[in-house]
């Protein structure tokens, strides 16, 4: 069973800025998979809630996202910036009030079977995030 989550968006990227990496390379994926579904705010939460995820950018940053069932979520770049969110879904995003470094703001995503999509607002890039 394939259990990918594909995250990109204002959230994401904001990270990057912050992390002062290069831009994603070119040819990155820029739209959302052929057959992506938006998901309900419920389907959303039920698939961040609970669960640590794992993604590396085109450019090599990686980013570890924890998403607590409290209602919180933690965000750790591999260039050393970090921050903490309280968040929420809604139908086909999840909004994150950001605590420190990172802009708030709320991200878009898709469903494809287990994979979660969300597209960076920054460069367009599809991320994929693996369950930790």
């Amino acid at each position: 069973m394939r259990k990918h989550l594909l995250i990109a968006g204002a959230l994401l990227s904001c990270a990057v800025a912050h992390s002062q990496s290069p831009p994603a390379a070119v040819g990155a994926a820029a739209d959302f998979p052929a057959g992506a579904q938006v998901p309900g705010a419920t389907e959303l939460a039920g698939r961040l809630s609970g669960h640590t995820y794992v993604t590396k950018l085109a450019n090599g940053v990686s980013w570890r996202m924890e998403f607590n069932t409290s209602g919180y979520a933690f965000f750790n770049i591999s260039t050393g910036a970090r921050d903490s969110a309280k968040w929420r879904a809604e139908e086909g995003r999840a909004c994150f009030e950001f605590r420190g470094t990172f802009p708030s703001g709320c991200s878009e995503f898709r469903v494809l079977g287990d994979g979660l999509y969300l597209k960076r607002a920054s460069t367009g890039e599809i991320l994929a995030l693996e369950p930790k």
